[in-house]
């Protein structure tokens, strides 16, 4: 492929229960922005049948194109048959630009695609942009975080996998235009799914985490720790560690998030016995929701938390884990304070 065979900028879009899930929508409308400039169209593809469904909310994001199979073989989401969809579906098409969410299942399918077409996979970036000639220009973690690293990509199609909550571009709203594709070549899967693994919340990747749960010196040790855990294991997340608590030893050097540690943007952050400091935040800046819980109500960290808890960590998380095993909502009985943050 060559630059002036690419006439779209394309989106591959991760869903969760049955919507687009949030961090497509963030995409979609980052994808929008780098189309305008290179006056081409912004498509959505959508790996199911029921892409009318889901076009008027990526409309919404930018997307003027949305693309679709009328195949039943995708409804299933099997890798090995998106994969073939997506591939005859570049192959023809010849996007400029492919973007992935940093989504679980699409990063595998993202990697082996640009296998497939020989080309170059830029993963796990936090912002995208053209340089001066209209490639691709990325900017990607390295070192475990601590730096950031601009990349540009020079072979065509350029992809690349973004992380959610880096996306800051407001959806210009489009009427997009719902269109068919041909159906894959026929695959029989070459694996098969038997059981699904996750990684201990201490052991998760903290940069493309979802959702983190941090602990701080108001942990108290690492038996405050383990209700962390605990809490991180129940809602899908990683733990991480303020530096109070890694210098006492708590908890590794590699889950510190702050200046000195790593960055993250998570769709939620809980921030549990952490007071703040400038030098934390600069961490954690980028996340959409911050939970907070403190003993010190004049603490900095609720002045950014979306929820305030003023209460001992020990105290206040067997009550959440106790709701959460009988089904309640966690957070029943907090109540927005004055300045937009919940408290108690």
């Amino acid at each position: 492929m060559v630059a002036s065979e690419g006439s779209e900028v394309w989106v591959v879009v991760a869903r969760r229960e049955g919507e687009v899930d949030d961090a497509s929508l963030e995409l979609v409308a980052e994808a929008r922005g780098l189309a305008d400039r290179l006056g081409v169209a912004t498509a959505a593809v959508v790996l199911g049948q029921d892409a009318h469904l889901l076009a008027p909310a990526l409309g919404e994001k930018g997307a003027s194109v949305v693309y679709s199979w009328a195949d039943e073989a995708l409804s299933a989401k099997h890798p090995d048959i998106c994969l073939a969809a997506l591939e005859q579906a570049v192959r023809e098409r010849s996007p400029r630009i492919v973007l992935f969410a940093a989504e679980r299942r699409l990063r595998g399918v993202a990697a082996r695609l640009a296998i497939r077409l020989g080309t170059a996979l830029a993963s796990e970036c936090t912002k995208l942009d053209l340089d001066g000639e209209g490639n691709l220009l990325v900017s990607r973690p390295v070192y475990q975080g601590r730096l950031s690293a601009r990349v540009v990509c020079r072979s065509f199609p350029q992809m690349a996998t973004f992380q959610s909550g880096y996306g800051r571009r407001p959806g210009l709203a489009s009427q997009p235009q719902v269109v068919r594709l041909p159906s894959p070549p026929s695959v029989s899967p070459l694996t098969r799914r038997e059981q699904e693994y996750r990684d201990p919340p201490a052991a998760m990747d903290l940069v493309g985490a979802d959702v983190v749960v941090a602990g701080g010196r108001g942990v108290g040790g690492p038996d405050g720790f383990a209700l962390l855990e605990r809490l991180a294991d129940r809602l899908g997340g990683a733990l991480a560690a303020s530096r109070a608590a890694v210098d006492a030893g708590w908890v590794p050097a590699h889950r510190q998030v702050g200046l000195s540690g790593k960055t993250v943007a998570p769709r939620l952050y809980i921030a549990c016995g952490i007071s703040g400091a400038v030098h934390h935040l600069v961490g954690m800046k980028d996340a959409k929701r911050v939970v907070a819980i403190n003993t010190d109500r004049n603490a900095p960290i609720f002045k950014v938390a979306d929820v305030a808890i003023v209460g001992d960590v020990r105290e206040v998380l067997p009550k959440v884990l106790e709701k959460m095993a009988t089904g309640e909502h966690a957070l029943s009985g907090f109540h927005p304070a004055p300045g937009g943050a919940g408290g108690i």
